[in-house]
């Protein structure tokens, strides 16, 4: 190990000499943006430690980079004392390196203001324009108060607060806008309908182990609430040419996990990290403007995460499972599943654990308990106790009629079974007001289902054939085995 980090601090050391990283050739074809990433992330310098390689490799593909930082990154410092100043320096600094175009010191910075007006509110922003053939890359900042550590939690008005419905409102740290937590999730919304990406890219959505827990896979408040935040915009959204491609990034608590970026790799992460961190130092003298030359030495403490990169994993169910896609890292960093789990006369979610109690069969529109010819044989069903549910025997009077709807939801009469993201105040698993963009009723399964073949007409008159597998209604979503797919006429 220690070889390996030595072996690093060598690579380290050998890029950042270099000043500058190199700059990706020229999009071909004369195309500008042959797509859009909109990275969203809390603080300035989460998207360079968590979020790359991911990032130059989607530049270096010809995307547009489109940066949201959610917080001002203020560490409890004044506005006026200038430090979260200094870090927005600083990832336009890192930013002008990853395009080939650092400014040089006592030049003027070739970032240029691009404020966008959104929900009523107006973002700061920034923009730098890399001419015709080259992906432009755009960088906005909210300022919203940090929420920094556990020496620091007597602050109060932070995103996690927020998130836990103990305050109602944020305001930006530098006065620029109030936020209630409907108007957050709309604004970031809004930036998607903008920006039109096909990527989204943010910070881990499943991890419930926070900082202040001490342990090891934990991450930082503001990381989880702002990914919440990001996935339930993503969600929300309408823009046009269709939903983007969510991904979650794991944060602090990847440092559980082998290093898997290589030398190159690594090389250029912490050469653009570098350039970064000159102006993060919180008692840097000099670098009063845009550009300084980068760092030499990083703090050993970011030597882990300059040397790994982890996307957080979609649920993969087993056949006969259902997994929600609100998971939990409470009991572990990898363990990021919830699973429905029956027990005597219940139905609740419990890290996945592949156990009888967890094997579910639905066919005919009920669900039942234990796999087909498994478990009790299919005897006992969820029923509905609105707004709970529980487990009953299928022949005691009629069960709940169940459909699996295209977007994962589990859907009944009453509503659609809604797992409660954990980091809420009292979460459980329950019915709810079928709403499409809930995270907590979207679920993963994998069912074995009886195949119907039915005709209809389309509204043109023209027949049209389906294959009808658990649902009699809508198709399942993406990551669902079961649904309906359409057969030639």
């Amino acid at each position: 190990m220690r070889l390996h980090r030595l072996a690093l601090v060598v690579i380290i050391g050998l890029a950042v000499l270099a000043f500058t990283v190199p700059a990706p050739p020229p999009a071909a074809g004369g195309a500008r943006c042959r797509g859009t990433t909109l990275v969203g992330v809390a603080h300035q310098d989460d998207d360079l430690l968590f979020v790359n390689p991911e990032i130059a490799e989607d530049f270096d593909r010809g995307s547009c980079l489109r940066v949201v930082y959610v917080t001002a990154g203020d560490a409890h410092l004044p506005w006026r004392g200038g430090y979260a100043a200094r870090r927005e320096r600083g990832v336009q600094q890192a930013y002008s390196a990853l395009a080939g175009r650092p400014t040089r010191p006592g030049e003027p910075s070739a970032w240029q203001a691009a404020p966008v007006r959104v929900g009523g509110r107006t973002v700061h922003g920034v923009r730098l324009d890399n001419g015709p053939l080259r992906p432009d890359i755009r960088l906005l900042f909210l300022r919203l108060p940090d929420g920094g550590w556990r020496d620091e939690a007597s602050r109060r008005r932070t995103l996690l607060a927020l998130f836990r419905s103990q305050v109602r409102s944020l305001r930006a740290v530098d006065g620029s806008a109030r936020y209630t937590e409907a108007a957050l999730v709309a604004t970031l919304a809004a930036l998607v309908e903008r920006f039109r990406p096909d990527t989204v890219r943010t910070l881990d959505f499943a991890n419930t182990a926070l900082k202040s827990s001490g342990e090891e896979w934990a991450d930082h408040n503001d990381h989880a609430v702002t990914a919440r935040y990001l996935r339930l915009a993503v969600l929300r959204a309408r823009p046009a040419g269709g939903p983007p491609r969510l991904t979650g990034h794991e944060g602090y608590g990847n440092v559980v996990r082998p290093p898997n970026l290589d030398a190159s790799e690594a090389a250029r992460k912490a050469a653009l990290f570098g350039h970064y961190y000159i102006h993060d130092e919180r008692r840097a003298a000099g670098c009063p403007g845009h550009h300084c030359a980068p760092t030499r030495k990083v703090a050993a403490q970011y030597a882990p995460w300059l040397e790994r990169g982890y996307a957080r994993p979609l649920p993969e169910p087993r056949p006969g499972t259902v997994v929600s896609w609100i998971g939990s890292t409470a009991a572990g960093f990898t363990d990021a599943g919830l699973c429905l789990t029956h027990g005597r006369g219940t139905v609740r979610s419990a890290p996945c654990a592949g156990t009888a109690r967890q094997r579910w069969h639905l066919a005919d529109g009920v669900l039942r308990a234990g796999g087909a010819g498994r478990g009790d044989g299919g005897r006992h069903c969820v029923r509905v106790r609105d707004p709970a549910v529980a487990l009953g025997p299928c022949a005691d009077g009629s069960p709940a009629r169940w459909v699996l709807t295209r977007r994962g939801q589990l859907r009944t009469r009453e509503g659609c079974l809604t797992q409660d993201d954990l980091l809420r105040p009292r979460p459980a698993l329950r019915l709810a007001a079928c709403a499409p963009g809930d995270p907590g009723q979207r679920w993963f399964t994998r069912f074995r289902c009886p195949v119907n073949t039915a005709t209809t007409r389309s509204p043109y008159g023209v027949p049209v054939a389906f294959r009808r597998v658990c649902s009699p209604e809508e198709p399942a979503g993406r990551g669902n085995v079961a649904g309906v797919t359409r057969l030639p006429t």
